[in-house]
């Protein structure tokens, strides 16, 4: 008699496929938002336990970025040991902080040499507005006031992320990305007084309106993203290669006058306002180079001070810390991420993920230095976690997920309370 085995454990999962399309789409999104709950359980146990293990062990951590490193008691001055919340709102929450109590500043900060020192015109406005917003209203503080909005808005990002990929690759599919996204190497982030929940939300709304070809209406979640963080820029090159893409197929899928309007529409004034801040920032300060001076005084301690020069970064530093290899290294990444998204097994995702996934990534190329922060940003690549090359494949699909959650507390402790994620 031949084993049933195999052919029963694919009947079962197709049979699991099948059951999980045919749920209402509300009770998808309900058991989407219990996993997100769920997984800010684990990541407030890992962020809880990396407290206790950095207070047991007095070690310095930049407390003052959210509440005095000292307090004055009856017996004098004792060290004031943070809440929980205070360690979800330090490192880059100072400048978000800084944002919402006192505004930006009029006088950039310079160097001795007259170079301009790192300060809050890195930091777009739109989360530190609403946070304070919110303060003004509930009468809270910063740091808790921060983590709320960014738990809200992190939920908020992991159900349009599922209808994002359900929309083009299917239910199963769709539950995949979103589990690795709630549950993965950087998913404490989505609960941290930083701006990524709120950017990651506009940024799958906006492509979740282009895929269902509202481009009037992606304006809104577009525009509202280019003044939350760096990155809105990828959206509008997407535009224009969905415009592109979908012009050349007009003969077999109608791409109507009025839809091209409102797309080229849609990528003009996304292009202008993920251009606009540094208008801004010269406006205010009266600095034509204010805000790209600014976030180019980052790379100081790794290049020095450099001229912005797009994709140059990734190959300075790779190639000034391990020479030709690291070159040749930033050469195999971006081929092997080409050879990724061009794959034929990929298409399902659709055009619209895909040409935003390249857009993205090229926007990184062109104008971000790699450093420990390279995880952060990277997660708008998110949508790609539903690529049924890995989805389908029951091994490959199990092993992604336990490597990506236990990465999370290798990250929470390598990249927020030893260094700045």
């Amino acid at each position: 008699m031949r084993s049933a085995g195999p052919a029963t454990a694919s009947l079962t999962e197709s049979e699991s496929q099948i059951e999980l399309a045919r749920r209402p789409l509300g009770r998808q999104l309900l058991e989407v938002v219990a996993l997100y709950a769920v997984s800010r359980v684990f990541s407030t146990l890992l962020l809880g336990i990396g407290l206790l293990v950095v207070v047991g062990h007095g070690w310095h951590l930049p407390w003052q970025t959210v509440t005095p490193a000292f307090e004055l008691t009856a017996h004098g001055w004792s060290p004031h040991l943070p809440s929980l919340t205070d360690a979800m709102a330090l490192w880059d929450s100072a400048h978000y902080r800084a944002i919402a109590e006192q505004g930006y500043p009029t006088v950039l900060p310079r160097s001795a040499s007259g170079q301009i020192d790192p300060n809050s015109w890195a930091f777009l406005p739109l989360y530190p507005m609403l946070v304070h917003g919110i303060q003004q209203l509930a009468g809270t503080g910063f740091a808790g006031t921060g983590v709320v909005v960014s738990l809200v808005f992190g939920g908020a990002a992991a159900v349009m992320l599922y209808l994002v990929v359900r929309d083009r690759a299917g239910a199963r599919r769709a539950r995949f990305a979103a589990v690795i996204f709630a549950f993965g190497p950087l998913a404490f982030v989505l609960q941290l007084a930083y701006a990524e929940s709120l950017f990651l939300f506009l940024f799958f709304a906006a492509i979740y309106l282009m895929q269902r070809r509202q481009y009037g209406w992606l304006i809104a979640p577009a525009v509202l993203a280019a003044f939350a963080r760096p990155g809105a820029l990828a959206l509008a090159l997407a535009l224009a290669v969905v415009f592109v893409v979908r012009w050349r197929r007009s003969s077999r899928d109608a791409f109507p006058a009025a839809e091209r309007v409102k797309l080229a529409v849609a990528a003009l004034v996304t292009a202008l306002a993920g251009v606009a801040w540094p208008v801004v920032a010269w406006a205010v300060t009266g600095v034509p180079n204010a805000y790209t001076a600014t976030e180019l005084s980052w790379r100081n301690g790794f290049l020095g001070h450099t001229d912005f020069k797009p994709f140059s970064a990734w190959f300075e530093l790779f190639g000034r810390y391990l020479g030709v290899p690291g070159v040749l290294a930033v050469v195999a990444v971006i081929v092997l991420f080409a050879l990724w998204v061009g794959r034929r097994g990929i298409r399902p995702l659709g055009l619209e993920n895909l040409a935003t996934a390249g857009s993205y990534a090229l926007y990184l190329l062109a104008v971000f230095m790699p450093q420990q922060s390279v995880f952060r940003v990277a997660m708008p690549l998110a949508p790609l976690m539903g690529d049924p090359g890995i989805v389908d494949r029951p091994w490959l699909r199990r092993t992604v997920l336990a490597v990506a959650i236990a990465a999370q507390p290798v990250c929470v402790a390598v990249l927020w309370f030893y260094a700045n994620p």
